[in-house]
């Protein structure tokens, strides 16, 4: 009985921790989406929650780089810097995310050969966060992720 009430117990701390760490992975798909529509203000709004979420989460070996990563978007100006920190940020997000499997579903790692940058995305469908509206579809899928079971 105490064995499985232990197992019981660590199981849920397992959830908790998947719980906790998820929002990191859903702001980045805001900000991914906001960088994709070219709004600087969502962008804005999204670095921010994307921010909060790293900081209010569980230690995880990315979470320092992310954070730095994150501070940089936060102090550019204009959609491109965004855009041109995106593109580390983006990388980091990848190997956090098949590490400590935040993807509740199949997840898509991107590639723009014009910028020699990643993205991910939940659609296999391009839509392009480098350039937008003016490059919408340009890129293809490198890799892909199962959803965690």
């Amino acid at each position: 009985m105490k064995r499985f009430l232990f197992t019981l117990i660590f199981a849920g701390l397992a959830f908790l921790s998947n719980a906790q760490t998820s929002p990191i992975l859903s702001n980045y798909l805001t900000l991914k989406d906001a960088l994709v529509s070219s709004n600087l203000t969502k962008s804005t709004g999204a670095i921010s929650e994307l921010s909060k979420s790293l900081t209010a989460a569980p230690d995880f070996p990315q979470k320092k780089d992310l954070i730095k990563q994150t501070e940089t978007m936060a102090k550019a100006g204009d959609l491109e810097k965004q855009r041109a920190a995106f593109a580390g940020l983006s990388v980091t997000v990848w190997e956090a995310a098949k590490s400590q499997k935040w993807a509740s579903q199949e997840l898509f790692y991107q590639y723009c050969p014009m910028k020699k940058s990643y993205w991910l995305s939940t659609e296999s469908v391009i839509e392009n966060p480098y350039y937008g509206s003016k490059m919408l579809a340009c890129g293809s899928v490198k890799e892909t992720l199962p959803a965690k079971k």
